[in-house]
């Protein structure tokens, strides 16, 4: 007689146990966020020694702080990289000229991706967003010469990076792929603009 009765009362409390797990799980919440940096830093890429007595970034990029761009949203932005390029990674040491690190565009835009169909679909785990940042910016030396004339030295670079996310991700790793974006998209700038001033500059490097 009691085995009738253990059967007909397990079945229950399994399927309640079933329905209130992810009740449980949601209250629970995401994980605690890692401790994601504040800002991207060069600190540790040797420095360029221009012959020259100033460093200044001048952004002329103006966020539209509308969809689809989302880096108004962000403490690290494009525009922010460059200003930590330029100010860890250039350095003054003479007694004339300026140099002036221009940006000319700092967007990073949201995409929703189209979802497929089918049992792919409704089991799969799909990628639901693509996140894509640029930074376009230029660097110029002006020099006077002691003749009276000047000399006029510039490097320019265009760099885009891309992060795609799938649509289960938690808001950490949503955050966590926007910093991602932009430690791929700050290595790419300091590699191409490096070179670029190691190239076309050599005569103010030190």
């Amino acid at each position: 007689m009691n085995r009738p009765e253990r059967s007909r009362t397990f079945l229950p409390r399994a399927i309640c146990l079933a329905l209130l797990f992810p009740f449980i799980a949601a209250c629970a919440g995401d994980p605690p966020a890692l401790a994601s940096p504040a800002s991207v830093s060069f600190e540790a890429r040797p420095a360029l020694r221009l012959d020259i007595a100033s460093v200044a970034v001048d952004s002329r990029f103006h966020s539209a702080g509308r969809e689809p761009y989302v880096e108004h949203l962000h403490k690290v932005t494009p525009s922010a990289v460059a200003r930590s390029w330029a100010d860890a990674r250039l350095v003054a040491s003479g007694n004339r000229g300026t140099a002036v690190l221009t940006v000319f565009d700092g967007t990073v835009t949201q995409e929703r991706l189209e979802k497929k169909g089918g049992l792919t679909g409704l089991f799969g785990d799909q990628l639901d967003t693509r996140l894509k940042a640029r930074l376009k910016a230029r660097l110029t030396v002006e020099r006077p010469a002691p003749d009276g004339g000047s000399g006029t030295w510039s490097a320019e670079v265009d760099v885009t990076a891309e992060r795609t996310v799938l649509e289960s991700a938690s808001l950490n790793e949503r955050d966590a792929a926007y910093t991602a974006l932009m430690q791929a998209l700050a290595a790419k700038f300091d590699a191409g603009m490096s070179m670029e001033v190691e190239r076309s500059m050599e005569s103010v490097l030190r």
